[in-house]
């Protein structure tokens, strides 16, 4: 048996016994896991951001994500699409069934809320809904985290930290979309938004240092975890996709806008929000391919 997630040559007698890397959520038709998990982070956290700066393209946008995009990437990831409904029925003990759950309720809610928000915008009921959708939407970024951290046997997702870095990279990515959208919006305090993204990737760039700091004093399968981090693909991930796009020309673009007072340019604030889509993308992918299942027998 081949290991997908690295390069050397696994046998049968090799599993769970040496480090054996999880390859369902990253590899062939786990890629849409992979990819549906970011979605839920983007589409979460930019209803949030969407919400705070009170736009109604963004909510929307936002809504589609979710709806569209997410729901859709994880009905083309199940192998009986017609019967995923009864992952619903135990959410007491599934947190793919919590997931399932908060997402429908966010998708019933948010569709209620922008008809209350379009038709009858001050109401009580809208702000009842969006009050509602905004929990629900918060709710689909913890799921991300917790659905991993909750896998005991890859310690290296037994972070407290993940659930943070991916509510920190869901309201970044939203902050770039209402960016984009607020160059068109006048109501919109662009100079509001661009001060938030440099707070949310100062506090980014604090937490994966810690993620990664303290997975480096941690048990033996976390610090090969690490380690794996610095080889292949994951490598390029991390420092091209995470660092340079995610985080370096992001912060360079936004602290440039708000030291010369100068609102960005279209095509600088649609290119923010390539690098932070580019910067998410990338780090779920690093996070996911370097996850270590621990061995069976200690070494």
């Amino acid at each position: 048996m081949k290991s997908r997630g690295r390069h050397t040559e696994m046998k049968s007698y090799e599993w769970m016994v040496t480090y054996t890397p999880q390859n369902e959520w990253v590899e062939r038709r786990g890629i849409l896991i992979w990819l549906s998990l970011y979605a839920g982070i983007f589409g979460g956290g930019s209803y949030l951001v969407s919400l705070y700066f009170n736009t109604l393209w963004g909510m929307f946008i936002s809504w589609l994500i979710i709806t569209v995009l997410k729901t859709g990437l994880h009905v083309a990831h199940a192998e009986r699409p017609l019967k995923l409904w009864r992952m619903i029925l135990r959410p007491k003990t599934s947190w793919i069934s919590r997931g399932l759950i908060i997402t429908l309720l966010f998708i019933i809610f948010g569709a209620i809320q922008l008809a209350f928000s379009y038709w009858l915008p001050g109401t009580t009921e809208e702000m009842v809904f969006k009050v509602l959708t905004g929990i629900m939407a918060f709710g689909i970024i913890l799921y991300a985290g917790f659905i991993m951290s909750y896998v005991h046997s890859i310690p290296f997702w037994n972070s407290a930290l993940l659930p943070a870095l991916f509510i920190v990279w869901g309201i970044l990515s939203g902050i770039a979309l209402v960016m984009v959208i607020g160059l068109g919006v006048a109501s919109i305090d662009t100079r509001a938004v661009i001060a938030a993204d440099l707070v949310f990737l100062i506090a980014a760039i604090i937490l994966i240092v810690l993620y990664l700091w303290t997975a480096t004093y941690a048990e033996p399968t976390t610090k090969q975890s690490v380690r794996d981090l610095t080889r292949g693909y994951p490598v390029l991930a991390l420092v091209i996709g995470v660092v340079l796009c995610g985080i370096i020309m992001p912060l360079a673009i936004s602290l440039s806008s708000y030291l010369s007072g100068n609102t960005p340019t279209p095509s600088l604030a649609i290119l923010v929000l390539a690098y932070e889509i580019v910067g998410g993308l990338a780090f779920m992918y690093s996070v996911l391919k370097v996850g270590l299942y621990r061995p069976l027998i200690p070494a």
